[in-house]
Protein backbone atom coordinates (compact mmCIF):
# COMPACT_ATOMS: atom_id res chain seq x y z
CA UNK A 1 0.00 0.00 0.00
CA UNK A 2 1.07 3.79 -0.63
CA UNK A 3 1.31 5.89 2.44
CA UNK A 4 1.83 9.73 2.81
CA UNK A 5 3.17 11.78 5.53
CA UNK A 6 4.77 15.56 5.97
CA UNK A 7 7.79 16.62 7.54
CA UNK A 8 9.46 19.90 7.41
CA UNK A 9 12.78 18.32 7.36
CA UNK A 10 14.22 17.99 3.69
CA UNK A 11 15.64 14.88 2.81
CA UNK A 12 14.72 12.05 5.16
CA UNK A 13 15.48 8.61 3.37
CA UNK A 14 13.07 6.34 5.92
CA UNK A 15 9.75 6.87 7.73
CA UNK A 16 10.29 6.09 11.04
CA UNK A 17 9.16 6.79 14.80
CA UNK A 18 6.06 9.30 15.29
CA UNK A 19 5.75 9.67 11.09
CA UNK A 20 2.31 9.80 10.66
CA UNK A 21 1.44 7.69 7.37
CA UNK A 22 -2.09 7.97 6.10
CA UNK A 23 -3.01 6.52 2.68
CA UNK A 24 -3.89 9.90 1.72
CA UNK A 25 -2.19 13.11 0.40
CA UNK A 26 -4.51 15.41 1.66
CA UNK A 27 -4.45 14.25 4.66
CA UNK A 28 -1.10 14.16 5.15
CA UNK A 29 -1.10 17.76 3.66
CA UNK A 30 -2.85 19.24 6.30
CA UNK A 31 -0.89 17.78 8.79
CA UNK A 32 1.72 20.44 8.04
CA UNK A 33 -1.01 22.85 8.65
CA UNK A 34 -1.78 22.07 11.97
CA UNK A 35 -2.00 25.57 14.67
CA UNK A 36 -1.65 23.11 17.68
CA UNK A 37 2.21 22.11 19.34
CA UNK A 38 2.12 18.59 20.09
CA UNK A 39 0.17 16.36 21.37
CA UNK A 40 -2.54 18.11 19.79
CA UNK A 41 -4.04 18.36 16.97
CA UNK A 42 -6.30 20.79 15.25
CA UNK A 43 -7.95 19.04 11.81
CA UNK A 44 -11.56 20.26 10.95
CA UNK A 45 -11.92 17.56 8.73
CA UNK A 46 -14.77 14.80 7.19
CA UNK A 47 -15.08 12.76 4.00
CA UNK A 48 -17.62 13.52 1.07
CA UNK A 49 -19.98 10.88 0.04
CA UNK A 50 -17.89 10.44 -2.56
CA UNK A 51 -14.88 9.93 -0.07
CA UNK A 52 -13.07 13.22 -1.51
CA UNK A 53 -11.49 15.11 1.99
CA UNK A 54 -13.11 18.22 3.18
CA UNK A 55 -11.96 21.07 5.12
CA UNK A 56 -13.99 23.04 7.42
CA UNK A 57 -13.49 26.53 8.20
CA UNK A 58 -14.93 27.20 11.66
CA UNK A 59 -14.10 30.58 11.88
CA UNK A 60 -13.27 33.12 9.49
CA UNK A 61 -9.95 32.90 7.58
CA UNK A 62 -8.91 29.50 9.44
CA UNK A 63 -7.75 28.08 6.16
CA UNK A 64 -5.60 30.29 5.22
CA UNK A 65 -4.02 31.42 8.62
CA UNK A 66 -3.24 27.49 9.29
CA UNK A 67 -1.59 27.04 6.00
CA UNK A 68 -0.09 30.32 4.65
CA UNK A 69 3.39 30.31 4.30
CA UNK A 70 4.44 27.06 5.82
CA UNK A 71 6.26 24.67 4.23
CA UNK A 72 7.62 21.31 4.21
CA UNK A 73 8.06 18.18 1.86
CA UNK A 74 5.47 15.43 1.28
CA UNK A 75 6.58 11.78 1.09
CA UNK A 76 5.81 8.27 0.04
CA UNK A 77 6.59 4.96 1.12
CA UNK A 78 5.28 2.00 -0.02
CA UNK A 79 4.21 -0.51 3.02
CA UNK A 80 2.09 -3.70 4.30
CA UNK A 81 -0.27 -3.41 6.44
CA UNK A 82 2.05 -5.49 9.61
CA UNK A 83 4.40 -2.96 9.16
CA UNK A 84 2.14 -0.08 10.35
CA UNK A 85 0.39 0.64 13.95
CA UNK A 86 -2.85 2.50 14.28
CA UNK A 87 -2.07 5.32 16.81
CA UNK A 88 -6.09 6.27 17.51
CA UNK A 89 -4.92 10.23 17.58
CA UNK A 90 -6.70 11.30 14.28
CA UNK A 91 -8.61 9.32 12.07
CA UNK A 92 -7.32 7.41 9.21
CA UNK A 93 -3.40 8.33 10.64
CA UNK A 94 -0.72 5.81 11.63
CA UNK A 95 2.71 4.82 12.33
CA UNK A 96 5.39 3.11 10.87
CA UNK A 97 6.41 -0.21 12.96
CA UNK A 98 9.86 0.16 11.61
CA UNK A 99 11.73 2.26 9.19
CA UNK A 100 9.95 2.57 6.22
CA UNK A 101 12.22 3.86 2.78
CA UNK A 102 10.85 6.63 1.47
CA UNK A 103 10.00 6.39 -2.40
CA UNK A 104 9.28 9.83 -3.43
CA UNK A 105 8.97 13.17 -2.25
CA UNK A 106 7.49 16.71 -3.16
CA UNK A 107 9.14 19.61 -1.80
CA UNK A 108 5.80 22.70 -0.85
CA UNK A 109 7.20 25.83 -0.91
CA UNK A 110 3.98 27.47 0.46
CA UNK A 111 1.23 24.88 1.72
CA UNK A 112 -1.84 27.91 1.29
CA UNK A 113 -0.71 27.60 -2.50
CA UNK A 114 -0.04 24.18 -3.06
CA UNK A 115 -3.36 23.23 -0.99
CA UNK A 116 -5.21 25.69 -3.14
CA UNK A 117 -4.14 24.46 -6.62
CA UNK A 118 -5.04 20.46 -4.97
CA UNK A 119 -8.68 22.00 -4.54
CA UNK A 120 -8.68 23.21 -7.84
CA UNK A 121 -7.73 20.21 -8.73
CA UNK A 122 -10.53 18.53 -7.07
CA UNK A 123 -8.37 16.52 -4.71
CA UNK A 124 -10.44 18.23 -2.08
CA UNK A 125 -12.82 20.40 -0.72
CA UNK A 126 -12.65 23.91 1.94
CA UNK A 127 -15.58 24.93 2.95
CA UNK A 128 -15.20 28.57 4.25
CA UNK A 129 -16.92 29.43 7.66
CA UNK A 130 -19.34 31.96 5.21
CA UNK A 131 -20.32 29.02 3.49
CA UNK A 132 -21.35 27.15 6.76
CA UNK A 133 -25.12 27.26 7.74
CA UNK A 134 -25.54 28.38 11.85
CA UNK A 135 -26.53 24.44 12.15
CA UNK A 136 -23.71 22.74 10.60
CA UNK A 137 -21.74 25.35 12.45
CA UNK A 138 -23.42 24.33 15.90
CA UNK A 139 -22.42 20.77 14.98
CA UNK A 140 -18.98 21.57 14.62
CA UNK A 141 -18.85 23.17 18.38
CA UNK A 142 -20.72 20.46 19.38
CA UNK A 143 -17.90 17.88 18.47
CA UNK A 144 -15.49 20.32 20.13
CA UNK A 145 -17.49 20.10 23.42
CA UNK A 146 -16.96 16.65 23.74
CA UNK A 147 -13.53 16.70 22.65
CA UNK A 148 -12.78 19.24 25.77
CA UNK A 149 -15.29 16.91 27.92
CA UNK A 150 -13.58 13.95 27.38
CA UNK A 151 -9.96 15.64 27.25
CA UNK A 152 -10.70 17.28 30.81
CA UNK A 153 -9.57 20.65 29.68
CA UNK A 154 -11.41 22.38 32.71
CA UNK A 155 -8.14 21.12 34.71
CA UNK A 156 -5.36 21.94 31.96
CA UNK A 157 -6.77 25.17 30.13
CA UNK A 158 -3.48 26.46 29.66
CA UNK A 159 -2.74 23.68 27.08
CA UNK A 160 -2.34 24.30 23.58
CA UNK A 161 -5.44 23.08 22.51
CA UNK A 162 -6.90 24.70 25.13
CA UNK A 163 -5.36 28.12 24.28
CA UNK A 164 -6.51 27.98 20.31
CA UNK A 165 -10.20 27.35 21.76
CA UNK A 166 -10.28 30.48 23.70
CA UNK A 167 -8.54 32.21 20.94
CA UNK A 168 -10.59 31.16 17.75
CA UNK A 169 -14.14 30.13 19.55
CA UNK A 170 -14.36 31.99 22.63
CA UNK A 171 -18.24 31.28 22.69
CA UNK A 172 -17.31 27.43 22.74
CA UNK A 173 -15.51 27.79 25.20
CA UNK A 174 -18.18 29.96 27.31
CA UNK A 175 -20.37 26.91 26.90
CA UNK A 176 -18.16 24.71 27.72
CA UNK A 177 -16.96 26.48 31.45
CA UNK A 178 -20.53 27.00 31.65
CA UNK A 179 -21.03 23.06 31.35
CA UNK A 180 -18.39 22.71 33.70
CA UNK A 181 -20.01 24.71 36.38
CA UNK A 182 -17.35 27.45 36.03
Amino acid sequence: MTYYFTSKIPDLKTAEGEAKLTENRMIAAFCLANPLEKPWNWFPCDFGSDGTVQYHELFENAFREASEGKTGFLYTVEAEEEDILENGEILTVCNPKKPLEITASEEIGNLYEWLMAEEDMGRFRLYTFEQHSRQEILLWENSILRYLSKNRMAENENCAYAEFIKEKLPSVWAKYMKLCGK
